[in-house]
């Protein structure tokens, strides 16, 4: 059959502009994906001590509530749940990330309420609304299922340049900035800022309890609970933490402080890079805003064949981040402090957390 080629010109154009275009505009609209489908998939997104907080109430195809579970918030860590708000940006994201592939984006289209310790129950944090997508998506919703946390030992190379300045373009998208560093002697020394932050918090009773109650210290515990930290994915055999946390006055002096910090050290052998994130934190937005920004910024990283590790005890620790802030020369009146500090480079394969199930995600 004889095709005429301007008209096969004209539609060849029609065509492939149709796939960057609302599917609306071309009098169709697809079908969204199913919320547990895309719940599915975000899951795996990775949260504070892994508490997986959020709860998801679908109204309709396109519209849900979305709820946090007063269970899994930290009184002592995280007494304003600052951070538990960020972990609602992280979850929301990559909701969004997962619809992509349907041609759909998911936002926040209500706030009412952030997190509060001062709660009970299950309360609503927010409405969230899927719409068709009008941008194209540049993260594979696979990559949620392939991100990890590393905390063990890296190889020793620093972050790829050029990874560096795709995370700045893609943080500053957000209007915050990253910084990094991979001088030896300055990453060095915030490493051992880092890990001197878990022999105050073995000596401060509220928080050694607190993350006592959050660690598992076998794999028949963790894939039992599905929530917290699996001693596995720390690099710490789970007999050595419980001992640690359950009789800390044996570890913190003497041979035993040495040994255990010889241990701690250990699993930061190879770090290389030092990244930390400046972004506005005065309003439960700001810190909804920064988890969406991690969200990304941690699938970029895995986009890139590049693995990190929060130094959360970096923020929340009060003489951690004096330290830290001093070496790092900030400004302590910027509009943007610092919210966020990481280890980012290359390590083998590390081991992922139990996630808890979509059924458990979704309120009747």
């Amino acid at each position: 059959m004889k095709i005429n080629r301007r008209h096969f010109i004209t539609s060849s154009f029609f065509f492939g502009l149709a796939g960057f275009l609302p599917n609306s505009l071309f009098g169709k609209t697809k079908e969204p994906p199913s919320w547990e489908a895309i719940i599915e998939m975000a899951r795996w997104a990775p949260s504070v001590h892994n508490l997986q907080p959020y709860r998801v109430k679908v109204i309709s195809k396109t519209e849900a509530l979305l709820y946090y579970d007063t269970k899994f918030l930290l009184p002592v860590g995280d007494p304003k749940s600052e951070f538990a708000t960020a972990v609602f940006g992280v979850f929301v994201e990559s909701l969004s990330i997962a619809a992509a592939s349907h041609g759909y984006q998911v936002s926040l289209t209500e706030f009412i309420e952030a997190p509060s310790v001062d709660q009970e129950g299950v309360r609503p944090f927010g409405k969230i609304t899927m719409s068709e997508r009008t941008t194209k998506e540049t993260l594979s919703p696979e990559l949620l299922k392939e991100r990890r946390t590393a905390r063990t030992d890296y190889t020793g190379e620093p972050l790829k340049a050029s990874t560096i300045r795709n995370c700045e373009e893609l943080v500053s998208s957000f209007g915050a900035a990253l910084f990094s560093t991979s001088d030896e002697e300055q990453v060095d020394h915030l490493v051992k800022i880092n890990q001197a932050t878990l022999f105050e918090d073995l000596s401060h009773t509220p928080m050694r309890e607190e993350l006592d109650s959050l660690f598992r210290y076998s794999k028949k515990e963790a894939e039992a609970e599905k929530t917290g930290l699996w001693t596995k994915c720390m690099g710490f055999p789970g007999k050595l933490v419980k001992s640690v946390f359950r009789h800390h006055e044996k570890w913190t002096k003497g041979a035993r402080k040495k040994m255990l910090s010889s241990y701690y050290g250990s699993t930061y052998k190879g770090t290389a890079t030092i990244m930390w994130v400046q972004h506005h934190w005065s309003s439960s937005m700001d810190q909804y805003e920064f988890g969406r920004l991690l969200c990304r910024l941690w699938l970029q990283l895995t986009k890139e064949g590049a693995y990190m590790h929060p130094f959360g005890s970096l923020i929340t620790n009060p003489t951690a981040f004096s330290a830290l802030s001093q070496k790092l020369e900030l400004d302590p009146n910027n509009e943007a402090p610092l919210a966020f500090v990481c280890r980012a480079g290359y390590s083998k394969v590390p081991p992922r957390s139990f996630r808890i199930n979509t059924s458990d995600i979704l309120l009747s």
